[in-house]
C-alpha cells in the first residue's frame, strides 16, 4: 500500500539528497493552497551516504513512516534529517545556532536523539500532538538544530532549543537560523532564505514545476 502523498514526499526528499555544498546550508519551505500542502527541503551537505528508508508502526496506534538521512548513528541506524508518516505529518531538520541557556527542569531527558525523532513520527499525526509530545522532554539538547513540522492541514510547528511556535500562514520559508532570535534583516542575509521569500512574493502554487523551481532557487549555488 502506498500512503497518501508518499510518492510526492519521496520526490522532494530525493531532491534534498542530491544537493551538495557545506553542511551549514540547508533551506526549506511549506506551501498550502486549499486542502493541499507541500513541504520541500534542500539538505546541502558534503555527506556521500544518503539513505531513504521505511519503518512500520510496531504497536497499536503507531504509524508507519519514511525517513531520509545520511549520518550513521551506530545501533540506531541512520539519524533522520527529514521524514513523513502515513498520516501526512512531515518534518525537516536544519543546522542552526542558539546561545546556550539553562536546560528545562522537570522534563524528561532525551538520551537517544535519533530514537526520539523517529518516535515523534511513529506517534503523532497533528502539529498539536507534536508540540505536546516534544513539550514533555528537555529538547534543549538539540542546541545546534531547528526543526519544522508540518501536518496535512497546513499548520506548522517550529521547534527551537528553548521554544516552540505554531503557525498557519499559507507559505513559510526557513533556513539556518532560529526565527525567535533572528530579525528579518539578519535572516535576509542568507541568500537561500531570501531567494525563497522573494520567489513566493509574486505567486504561490503547488504544481511540480513551481515547487521544483522554488527548491532550485533555494539550493546552495556553485
Amino acid at each position: 500500500m502506498i500512503w497518501p502523498n508518499l510518492l510526492r514526499f519521496i520526490f522532494w526528499i530525493t531532491i534534498s539528497l542530491l544537493a551538495f555544498g557545506n553542511v551549514f546550508a540547508c533551506s526549506g519551505y511549506k506551501i498550502t493552497i486549499g486542502n493541499k500542502t507541500l513541504l520541500g527541503s534542500n539538505e546541502d551537505a558534503w555527506r556521500i551516504t544518503p539513505r531513504i528508508w521505511f519503518e512500520s508502526g510496531t504497536g497499536k496506534g503507531l504509524y508507519g513512516a519514511a525517513f531520509t538521512g545520511s549520518r550513521y548513528d551506530g545501533e540506531n541506524g541512520y539519524a533522520p534529517q527529514a521524514g513523513m508518516n502515513e498520516m501526512g505529518l512531515a518534518f525537516e531538520r536544519l543546522a542552526s545556532y542558539h546561545p546556550k541557556s539553562a536546560p528545562f527542569t522537570n522534563r524528561i531527558a532525551i538520551t537517544n536523539p535519533t530514537r526520539f525523532l523517529k518516535d515523534i513520527l511513529h506517534t503523532c499525526k497533528t502539529i498539536e500532538e507534536v508540540k505536546a509530545y516534544v513539550g514533555k522532554y528537555d529538547h534543549s539538547c538539540f542546541i545546534e538544530d531547528v526543526f519544522i513540522y508540518v501536518d496535512k492541514s497546513g499548520k506548522y510547528l517550529v521547534v527551537e532549543p528553548y521554544s516552540m511556535t505554531i503557525g498557519n500562514e499559507p507559505t513559510y520559508v526557513i533556513s539556518n537560523f532560529c526565527p525567535s532570535i533572528t530579525s528579518a534583516p539578519v535572516a535576509n542575509q542568507l541568500e537561500r532564505y531570501r531567494n525563497g521569500v522573494d520567489y513566493l512574493k509574486h505567486k504561490i502554487d503547488t504544481t511540480l514545476e513551481f515547487c521544483t523551481n522554488l527548491s532550485d532557487t533555494m539550493r546552495l549555488q556553485g
